[in-house]
């Protein structure tokens, strides 16, 4: 009996072995300019045999095995003068047609490589991540947002915001140069995936670091999107129009011609769903921060398809201009417009922190604000390269923004027990109107010494703002004895005239082969001017009130001397310096008491910079930088604001600059077999002289009204933190993602004159897997838990919040080009005030049906907040308040809509024969990586 079960399972497992799945596999393999690559040698084998299958290249690039088991294999391709290439491949679930496309080799000698079997394309340099996309991560018509949530360490939100490493990238480039201003969103929205080459994540310290090599302050995180060689000729772009139930609306158009140096482009939208295409929160050039801050912010914007807080119709239009008008000679430019309507409703529930519970005052109020804005925004760019040893670039831009606001709220300021203190009604309608000029030239110069260098930077930048504020507050105050209705009638108008310039100079000699000296200089001087004249309304009559007016003047010099001393080894470089700081405040009043304030600060301090690179894939960074921060005119203003009749704010002339220390590190490691990639950085900022609020309960102008006052103090300082693990397994059709980020705050207030810190941790965990199976299914879900937590050392002002996010999103593709689209949103949000707390459940979906031949048509039916929850509810904690706000945000709507796409490419390669699109157009490519 045993050997009949033996003699039968031995017949099974033989059938079984000899039923093995067979399949064909094909591929081609290219060069760096997109050609073909002939009589390339390439090697099948299977992984733990001996057995090796071997072809060559056809005059297209094709390489076929035919008839070969389907399990996991490593294919080697190796051609003279080309770098080796090897990769492992999973075809244990491959379809009898297997397509390995777009296989580049770069150049090399072969002979002198080894072979690293890469499961994934990524490479990590000092300040550069750079990722290779292939075809397995993108379908047919998706733009490069759709891309950029596949990376390790980089994040998308529903706004179109990029996040990398932990911090948000605030610039995009395209082949190294500026597009539409730089404007993230504009770029990853409508750059098409199938054109990306490579997309590389930098940590970019301005234009004079990248020629000199000294890095300096806090970079800014960059996207430079490097395109396909065969793609840099090419036009293409979409449109789409939609109609809606609630009366929503969408129209938008794009256009793209690129040839190769030369590329322009066009875009416009039309929507009321807030949809917007640029991000106007940066203003061009070093004023930008002056000029934001000299009107309230009103209307809001940012985001899109209803993610933004507010709900209204927005209008869009830009070109981006760029070309080489001869080899030494290239130029670069973008226009945008934007004009929104917005309301946004608020309700909001604060707290101050005080002494002790008792003498707490609390705010349930209710805003309403309906704002116009129109935004323009214009860049250029001109390089000009005199001879290999001289180039200048020009950067001139210009800005404008106009408001025009209509804000109303209720209030009712109460104390702890709930004794009323006063309760009301504000009026505010403002208009105000910003231009800001900006420029700056750059010169390069390098000497015949080689090594030796000269740069020097010029900026120069004038922001003018003129507001007029027209102000309706009805208070009521409460007492034991009755109540004291009361009403301040203001018009406010305020003309600002700002300006600062200033100049970089760098010299860098090379003292041997890997040591220089540097020494730089720097020049700075800022002047913000402000002549607000306050109008007392109230009796018919417009009388200057002079004890409201000023007319003020703050100017800030600084002047900063410095040397660095660099060692740049093949694995490693650092550079140790000392930079000296003199600066100059000086404020002036011309109006009331006509004071005049100036002081002298000196400050050192050492310049640290350490780079480790132990290979490709990993890299360590330790920094530190000292920066100065200037007080606002609003901080410095001696005189009384009344434009919050509850919260009145009187400035302090004597006060002197912050000044910042910060010191962080970086590693990144990325495992090229298993595709593990590790992302992972802290800071720690202490800020001497820090400028806090003092906050004081008035005793004359009312019950319940609080002053807002400044001063200096010690003791602050932040630290944060930040890790992403990703972790593929079985070629990626499965992918794992842990992340988070930790940041404390020690802050500084006061409080009647009494010192209080603040220990705020804020605490964000996240676990997500994306799972792919081929042709029919992309889906993903993930798990988000924040925490934020307040303790202040007076008092009993201790709060904490905690969240969860649950989310799922897939995209299943069906046959005759069905598309099904979905994702979903549970928030549980606990901690919150009553009037305030909100947990929606935000469920949109979409339908889609590509039509025509080349499929680049599209008809889609899409509901939006299928149960009309949404809505947004948020935290801030700062030195004095704690708030807790929630806002309304677009809700449910169902919308049918036309998209049409189209491509031109000059010189794109065709496929080679076998070649066989999955379901969607998509030509896949078995990576083990991305």
């Amino acid at each position: 009996m045993n050997k009949i079960l033996s003699a039968s399972l031995a017949l099974f497992v033989f059938f079984n072995v000899q039923a093995q799945k067979k399949i064909n596999i094909a591929g081609i393999v290219k060069i760096e300019d997109g050609k073909a690559l002939t009589k390339a040698s390439v090697k099948l084998f299977f992984i733990g045999e001996k057995d090796t299958l071997r072809t060559v290249t056809t005059e297209k690039g094709v390489y076929t095995f035919n008839n070969v088991d389907a399990k996991k294999a490593v294919i080697e391709i190796s051609h003279v003068g080309y770098k080796k290439f090897a990769d492992k491949f999973d075809f244990t679930n491959a379809d009898e047609n297997e397509i390995n496309n777009d296989i580049v080799m770069t150049t090399g000698d072969n002979m002198l490589e080894t072979v690293t079997v890469e499961s994934s394309k990524i490479s990590i340099k000092e300040d550069t991540v750079s990722y290779r996309i292939d075809s397995t991560m993108y379908r047919k018509n998706d733009n490069l947002e759709q891309v950029l949530k596949q990376l390790p360490g980089v994040e998308v939100d529903k706004d179109g915001k990029v996040t990398a490493q932990g911090k948000e990238v605030t610039k995009v480039k395209v082949n190294g140069k500026d597009f539409f201003g730089g404007d993230v969103k504009t770029a990853t929205r409508q750059i098409n995936a199938d054109m990306v080459d490579k997309i590389q994540i930098v940590d970019d310290y301005g234009d004079q670091a990248a020629f000199t090599g000294v890095k300096d302050g806090d970079p800014t995180k960059t996207l430079n999107i490097q395109l396909k060689k065969d793609k840099n000729k090419t036009v293409f772009g979409n449109s789409t129009i939609g109609i809606g139930t609630e009366q929503r609306y969408l129209g938008s158009v794009s256009l793209n011609f690129f040839n190769n140096a030369q590329q322009i482009s066009f875009t416009g939208n039309l929507n009321n769903i807030n949809s917007n295409t640029f991000d106007f929160s940066r203003l061009p050039g070093g004023m930008g921060a002056i000029a934001g801050g000299m009107v309230r912010s009103f209307g809001g914007g940012g985001g899109g398809f209803g993610n933004s807080d507010g709900v209204g119709d927005t209008k869009t239009l830009g070109i981006n201009y760029r070309d080489e008008w001869s080899q030494t000679l290239s130029v670069n430019g973008s226009y945008s417009f934007s004009k929104k309507n917005i309301t946004t409703v608020n309700d909001i529930y604060s707290q101050n922190i005080s002494n002790n519970i008792d003498s707490s005052i609390f705010n349930k109020q209710t805003s309403t604000d309906y704002a116009i804005t129109d935004n323009h925004r214009f860049s250029f760019n001109v390089e000009y390269k005199i001879d290999s040893f001289n180039y200048i670039k020009f950067s001139p831009g210009f800005s404008l923004k106009k408001v025009a606001d209509d804000y109303k709220s209720t209030f009712d300021y109460f104390t702890n027990k709930g004794i009323g203190l006063n309760n009301g009604v504000n009026d505010n309608q403002n208009t105000s109107s910003t231009p800001n000029y900006t420029a700056s030239l750059l010169y390069n110069h390098r000497f015949y010494k080689k090594g030796r260098t000269l740069s020097l930077n010029f900026t120069v930048g004038k922001s003018v703002t003129t507001a007029n504020d027209d102000i309706d507050n009805q208070t009521t105050f409460l007492a034991l004895g009755g109540s004291v209705p009361t009403r301040l009638v203001q018009n406010i108008t305020q003309d600002n005239n700002n300006h600062n310039y200033g100049m970089t100079a760098s010299f860098n000699e090379q003292l041997t082969k890997k040591k220089a000296l540097e020494f730089n200089y720097t020049f700075n001087r800022r002047y913000i001017g402000n002549d607000k004249e306050v109008f007392d309304v109230k009796s018919g009559n417009n009388n200057l009130v002079d004890t409201l007016t000023n007319i003020f003047e703050n100017i800030y010099t600084t002047n900063k001397f410095g040397v660095n001393y660099r060692i740049t080894q093949k694995k490693y470089n650092y550079s140790i310096g000392l930079a000296i700081q003199p600066a100059t405040i000086e404020s002036n009043s011309f109006t009331g008491k006509k004071t005049t304030f100036k002081q002298n600060i000196l400050n050192y301090f050492p310049v640290v910079r350490f780079a480790f690179n132990f290979s490709k894939s990993k890299s360590l960074n330790i920094n530190y930088n000292g920066t100065n921060n200037q007080p606002t005119y609003q901080q410095s203003q001696p005189v009384p604001d009344f434009s919050n009749r509850q919260n009145i704010i009187i400035g302090n002339p004597d006060l002197k600059p912050e000044f910042s220390n910060t010191f962080s590190m970086r590693y990144n490691n990325f495992n090229f077999i298993s595709g593990d990639v590790l992302f992972a950085n802290v800071s720690a900022t202490f800020i001497n002289d820090k400028i806090v609020n003092n906050v004081v309960v008035s005793k004359q102008f009312g019950r319940g009204v609080q002053e807002t006052r400044y001063l200096n103090a010690i003791g602050y300082y932040n630290v944060n933190a930040y890790y992403a693990i990703s972790k593929p397994i079985k070629s990626r059709k499965y992918v794992f993602n842990y992340g988070g980020v930790l940041n404390y705050n020690n802050n500084i207030s006061y409080f009647d004159n009494k010192k209080n810190e603040g220990k705020n941790i804020i605490l964000t965990q996240r676990f997500s897997m994306d799972y792919k199976i081929k042709k029919w299914l992309e889906t993903s879900g993930g798990a988000i838990f924040s925490f934020n937590d307040v303790k202040n050392s007076i008092g009993a002002n201790n709060t904490n919040i905690k969240a969860w996010s649950l989310t799922h999103s897939a995209r299943l593709f069906f046959k005759y080009d069905f598309i099904l689209n979905y994702d979903l949103t549970k928030t549980l949000n606990t901690g919150f005030t009553d009037n305030v707390v909100a947990n929606p459940l935000l469920i949109n979906a979409n339908i889609e049906k590509q039509i025509f031949k080349n499929k680049n048509g599209s008809i889609k039916l899409e509901v939006f907040d299928m149960l009309n929850e949404n809505t947004n509810v948020a935290r801030s904690a700062t030195a004095s308040f704690i708030t807790d706000t929630r806002t309304n945000r677009l809700q449910r709507y169902f919308m049918l809509s036309f998209i049409f796409r189209f491509n031109k490419f000059s010189g794109a390669s065709k496929g080679g024969p076998g070649m066989m699109p999955t379901s969607g157009g998509r030509s896949e490519v078995r990576m083990m990586g991305m």
